[in-house]
């Protein structure tokens, strides 16, 4: 029998029924539920206000992945054509690919930013085996990406450029190229399920609303081939609440992340996932560990604390993606061995996180070295 769970590796938080309840009376009293109604509008645009960009800047949608695929599919980009993406991402970045037509072609990342970088994506465009339609970099676990040399990338080489930014949400930054966050209910800011798409392109973001309206925009007509993809109302006014709270949460977080970056200084074979703890929180504490995750995991089980893989064992090695073409992956492969997702929520107390380190490490030092 396996011992009972005392630290759970995930305990999402959400707005409170009463914080809630004033935009849900607001949606009883205009009775309006779908189709971009006040609340969705105004959710929108107060995320394009948090992320000092315009209006229209923002758009929501039911989740990232129908999001990743919507802007694939605004692209008009040829069926069939490649997706470059790194292969250390969750399985959600390959399945959008798929859903908008593309094949995924799986390539390296960096030892040091656990990323697909520019550099490496121009090396993978040479040895692609088909026509690469469109680069689809990952934000690993909410890190920052280069956004300067992506757009610089796909100013030289004309290939459209998609982030994954998943569990972005602090610290983004909105330029042209579309970044896609999700606001399940497991990321920093979450409505339960949901996502948006951001990009200071105007024209990329109507498209992308026709595409989520059955391809309808200003008539009954559909102008493309769209989906139902639109966040209700209901998800409006978890996220307007969700955005009242964002600074009481922010710091909760902030908190249990500068808890964790003080307690593996003194275990510094533990490392923690690039950019963790430098002016940003992200929705995962996930570190690479010096031996196999494998090793480690019963130890921490039996302890009573609860660790995931959240991107298991890498997207090219899963059942569903296995035919897809990829580059040689060396850090990927030993990423997937060695990278543990640790406990990680808002109100994770320091005992609880200095119990998390203490006991990681000691199960670090008994497992067999790699």
């Amino acid at each position: 029998m396996s011992p009972p769970v005392r630290i759970p590796v995930l305990l999402p938080r959400l707005p409170a029924a009463e914080a809630i309840l004033p935009h849900l009376q607001a949606i009883d009293s205009d009775r309006r539920y779908s189709n971009f109604g006040p609340r969705v509008l105004e959710f929108e645009a107060r995320l394009a206000q948090h992320f000092g960009t315009q209006p229209g800047t923002v758009l929501t949608v039911t989740n990232a992945t129908v999001g990743l695929t919507l802007v694939l599919r605004t692209l008009d980009l040829p069926a069939g054509g490649l997706c470059l993406m790194p292969a250390w991402t969750f399985a959600a970045t390959p399945s959008a690919a798929l859903a908008g037509g593309l094949t995924p072609y799986f390539a390296y990342v960096s030892p040091k930013t656990w990323a697909l970088e520019p550099a490496i994506a121009r090396r993978a465009l040479d040895a692609a085996p088909g026509k690469v339609a469109a680069v689809m970099p990952v934000s690993p676990f909410g890190a920052p990406l280069d956004l300067a040399g992506w757009e610089l990338f796909q100013k030289a080489t004309g290939v459209p450029v998609v982030i994954d930014a998943a569990a972005q949400f602090d610290g983004l930054q909105v330029g042209r190229i579309p970044s896609v966050v999700s606001l399940h209910a497991t990321k920093t800011l979450g409505i339960g399920e949901g996502g948006l798409i951001a990009s200071t392109d105007p024209v990329l973001i109507r498209r992308a609303k026709t595409l989520s309206n059955f391809g309808f925009y200003g008539s009954r007509s559909a102008t493309g081939v769209g989906i139902n993809a639109k966040l209700s109302e209901y998800g409006g006014a978890v996220g307007l609440a969700a955005l009242e709270e964002w600074p009481a949460q922010r710091a909760r977080f902030a908190r249990v992340t500068q808890d964790y970056v003080d307690a593996f200084t003194r275990h510094p074979a533990i490392q923690l996932s690039p950019g963790f703890g430098q002016g940003r929180v992200s929705a995962t504490c996930s570190v690479l560990l010096p031996v196999s995750a494998a090793r480690v995991e019963g130890g921490m089980a039996d302890a009573g604390i609860e660790t995931r893989r959240w991107w298991g064992t890498a997207a090219h090695r899963m059942i569903a993606f296995h035919a897809c073409p990829r580059t040689e992956v060396p850090v990927t492969e030993m990423m997937a061995e060695r990278v543990l997702g640790l406990p990680y929520f808002s109100d994770l107390t320091t005992a609880q996180i200095q119990e998390v380190a203490h006991t990681l490490a000691r199960a670090v030092e008994a497992a067999p070295a790699i």
